[in-house]
């Protein structure tokens, strides 16, 4: 079992979103990324340990949002520990053509394209064997960090997988969650299943839709010549005058 050394949460959380169910699938305690994972912001692509409250992400469905909450845990296996539900996922380069190896928290929220556009959400770990991604542990101890935003958001990860970042601490009930569909476990499994079956990568990852460089804010704005100026350099039009 994990045993949490340090929990700290960072910046205030509006006092209506102190208080949540536990979800059936998902569960913050076991959830999050860990140090070393990079996610898509404003600035391109940022490890999770230095993102700070008020930052930029990108989200899937809905711009640029601003981080409103941080949780930061170190976590410590035991040697012994060999459940799947408590032991961190490793994502291979390979498996969602990554240039490093993904480590995520096993009840971390994983949204997978199902259909034609939906995303359903499920839990890491049950991509346990999927592309070569397995169960397994990165260290004795290491650090997880959570995202929080003032709603329900999926966010880019290196890789182009898509990680589910609840709008509080500990998850509201298992269901749709602000148009996310929170897979339960058979649901879940079965999806998975019927993505190794037709080996649908697209459907774990999407690496177009995560830009690795920064984007700017600025609105782009054509410049338009002052009033009664032709603009040089189109056939028919006068060259400039040196």
């Amino acid at each position: 079992m994990f045993e949490v050394v340090s929990d700290m949460g960072i910046s205030d959380v509006p006092e209506s979103r102190t208080q949540f169910e536990t979800r059936v699938e998902l569960n913050a305690r076991r959830g999050g990324l860990i140090h070393g994972t990079r996610v898509a912001t404003v600035d391109g692509w940022t490890p999770i340990e230095d993102i700070q409250p008020g930052d930029l992400i990108r989200t899937v469905e809905n711009g640029f949002k601003a981080v409103r909450r941080i949780s930061v845990d170190t976590i410590s296996v035991p040697t012994e520990e060999s459940r799947i539900e408590y032991l961190p996922v490793r994502v291979p380069p390979s498996a969602v053509d990554s240039p490093g190896t993904i480590w995520i928290m096993p009840e971390q929220g994983i949204a997978l394209e199902h259909g034609t556009a939906d995303l359903t959400v499920v839990a890491a770990r049950k991509l346990s064997g999927l592309f070569r991604i397995k169960s397994d542990v990165p260290a004795s101890s290491f650090d997880v960090s959570a995202l929080f935003f003032d709603e329900d958001e999926v966010v880019y990860m290196e890789g182009g997988m898509r990680a589910f970042c609840p709008s509080g601490r500990f998850g509201g009930h298992s269901g749709t969650s602000a148009g996310y569909q929170i897979a339960e476990s058979e649901t879940a499994a079965e999806l998975v299943e019927d993505i190794r079956t037709e080996g649908r990568v697209a459907a774990l990852a999407n690496p177009l839709g995560a830009l690795p460089a920064p984007i700017s804010l600025e609105q782009v704005v054509p410049l338009r010549p002052s009033r009664g100026a032709r603009r040089p350099g189109r056939p028919g039009r006068p060259l400039p005058v040196i």
